[in-house]
């Protein structure tokens, strides 16, 4: 079985032993360390050096984030993150004194740069606050308030024009009103009144959307106030050019500062694992899950680091939950990512990732079915893997693309389909004829009832793996008859004869038995009877494959437009340049969405109709303590 076995690790070392030992698990990476639960036993401290790792862990992202900016050297996609060491890696501690001080400099430049961005940005909002009384032509600080009068500078919308003049018709007499500027929204106004009315002519002036300028502390006229606020605004341009020069300086201790993130992470992940610890005053307790298969190099490692140490491995007890590692060939395991997608593998239940592959890569090609379209999908995905050097999700989900463009090159071979070119020998055409387009479409349908009857037979497979052979037979087996029957049934002759008995046996199988955990005899019935709706489900199931002929019909139609289009340019020069540029980016963009769309669609066909056969998914995938890399390919 692919789900490999698990083994609960225990050990008791002496305090001295704590630091070195948790480094040596770290270091072999077959470890995962989990909560100790021994009785009597207290948690372990909380390490004062990881609150001092996750400041300066917050310290270097926060440098990195400041520099990104100002960073021209943009890696490209393909551009593979730099490998380092695990000596390497570690030497950074060596730096640690450099990079403290280069990070205090970004800090200080940031912290500068904030202030000189803050002020440019209030000098800007000052300007904006002032451009609609630009040509007022008073000093500010003599609005407001005086002994006998009172002023107000501010602006009316558009649609208060005609309101407005009333109030300058009522309040002529004890009031004079200047229109400053008049553009296009609103209307700048400055009104001096005697201060028998001002509070009158305020509240009307408001009521109908005046705005008062805000002039507190400004001293000079607008005009005055925006060119000194303009040039200092260009001067401070200046200043920010000469930081931005300073931090593109800094952006040279980039690959410092990335390798002690990447320490320090790991760090902080070895002095976590000391919270889940038991100790006493002397001793502690750990406790984790090891693969089965390396119990022998992780007691190893025990000793070799913390001789005293007692270790003791054991199998899970009932009610435990161990995490689960999977065993798969090369070439199956990265679709265990298509997987990993839906939910990881119950240990306790069966990994689909040996059979799904199969069935994926079988799909996948159907839907794309395409020589040439599958053989560039396998050189770009080869190309990416080689040159960027992906890891994690990215690099298996790749390889994935990779080997599905070997299936729909071979599919495209079968279809007799490269580039959707005319006249090229075929085993089956579905655009061919009704007959062809039958037969494919046939085809789909005959994967789906094989894909959905292995299905069902893993299921039968795990029911009687755990004693539970009359739940196979009566849930799964019963079904299978029915599925099977009913395909024979419409071959007619002997084998339809043969079908329908099979049918009827599984028909029967279910009537009889469904309603099994139910109480009364016609609760009972009532459940055996319900429970044949479900042949309309199964057809559904069924049916659903028609979407891997949708999809292959698609992709080869889009590509036939695509050289219709062109075939019409093709004509003189320029329209032979046309044509080939409507060619590659028409194939492009055909490859490119249907490839998606033939990702998404295979994968829902593994999660919708196979998984719900027979998949428990809830599992947790083994992570063990071991050294990881957020900025580099980590290399022995």
């Amino acid at each position: 079985m692919a789900i490999l076995g698990m083994r609960r690790l225990a050990l008791i070392a002496h305090q001295d032993s704590r630091d070195k030992l948790l480094k040596s698990l770290q270091e072999l990476g077959a470890v995962e360390v989990v909560s100790t639960q021994l009785e009597g036993l207290l948690c372990a401290n909380h390490p004062q050096t990881l609150s001092l790792l996750e400041e300066k862990y917050a310290a270097v992202r926060e440098a990195l984030e400041t520099l990104r900016p100002y960073d021209e050297n943009k890696p490209s996609f393909l551009t593979p993150k730099p490998p380092i060491s695990r000596g390497s890696l570690q030497d950074t501690i060596k730096r640690f004194d450099e990079a403290e001080v280069i990070i205090d400099k970004i800090k200080a430049f940031a912290d500068d740069m904030n202030v000189v961005k803050a002020r440019r940005q209030r000098l800007k909002n000052r300007i904006a606050q002032l451009e609609p009384y630009a040509r007022f032509d008073v000093p500010l600080e003599s609005v407001g308030e005086n002994k006998y009068t009172a002023s107000l500078l501010g602006t009316i919308p558009d649609d208060s024009k005609e309101k407005y003049t009333q109030i300058v018709d009522n309040f002529s007499d004890s009031a004079c009103f200047e229109t400053v500027d008049d553009q296009k929204g609103t209307l700048t106004v400055f009104v001096i009144m005697h201060k028998s009315v001002q509070e009158k002519l305020t509240g009307e002036l408001k009521f109908i959307g005046f705005s008062e300028a805000f002039t507190k502390d400004m001293i000079g006229t607008p005009g005055d106030i925006i060119h000194d606020c303009e040039s200092e605004y260009l001067s401070l341009e200046e200043e920010t050019k000469e930081y931005e020069d300073k931090a593109r300086h800094y952006v040279n201790d980039k690959p410092l500062l990335t390798a002690l993130e990447d320490y320090v992470a790991n760090e902080i992940a070895r002095e976590k694992c000391v919270e889940k610890l038991g100790e006493t005053g002397s001793a502690f307790a750990l406790e984790g899950w090891v693969i089965s298969d390396d119990q022998n190099r992780v007691e190893t490692a025990v000793l070799k680091a913390a001789p005293e140490a007692y270790i003791h491995f054991r199998k899970p007890e009932e009610g435990e939950i161990p995490p689960t590692a999977l065993d798969n060939p090369r070439i199956v395991q990265p679709f265990e990512a298509v997987t990993d997608m839906y939910a990881v593998p119950s240990p306790k239940g069966f990994d689909p990732n040996r059979i799904m592959a199969f069935f994926y890569f079988v799909i996948f090609g159907m839907m794309m079915g395409d020589f040439a379209y599958g053989v560039l999908l396998s050189l770009g995905s080869f190309a990416v893997l080689k040159l960027k050097k992906p890891t994690g999700m990215f690099r298996r989900i790749t390889t994935v693309v990779m080997y599905c463009g070997i299936s729909t090159a071979l599919w495209g071979l079968f279809f007799g389909t490269i580039f959707s070119i005319e006249g090229v020998p075929y085993v089956l055409s579905p655009l061919k004829d009704a007959t062809g387009a039958l037969a494919t479409l046939g085809l789909c349908l005959g994967i789906g009832v094989l894909h959905i009857i292995t299905g069902l037979g893993i299921g039968a497979y795990m029911d009687i793996k755990r004693g539970h052979v009359f739940a196979a037979i009566f849930d799964r087996v019963s079904w299978m008859l029915v599925i099977i029957g009913g395909i024979m049934l419409l071959a007619g002759g002997t084998i339809g004869t043969a079908g329908t008995y099979m049918a009827l046996a599984g028909l029967l199988i279910l009537l009889f038995t469904q309603g099994r955990s139910k109480k009364g005899i016609v609760r009972k019935a009532m459940g055996g009877l319900s429970s044949i709706y479900g042949v309309t489900g199964y057809v559904s199931d069924i049916l659903s494959y028609c979407r891997i002929f949708g999809m292959g019909l698609a992709t080869t139609v889009i590509a036939m437009v695509f050289n219709t289009i062109a075939g019409l340019l093709m004509g003189g020069v320029v329209g032979y340049i046309f044509g080939i540029v409507i060619l590659t980016a028409g194939h492009v963009f055909n490859i490119a969405i249907n490839a998606l769309g033939a990702f998404v669609h295979t994968a829902r066909l593994q999660y919708i109709e196979f998984f719900n056969k027979f998949y428990e998914g809830d599992g947790h995938a083994f992570m063990p303590l071991g050294i990881r890399t957020k900025h580099h390919r980590l290399e022995d």
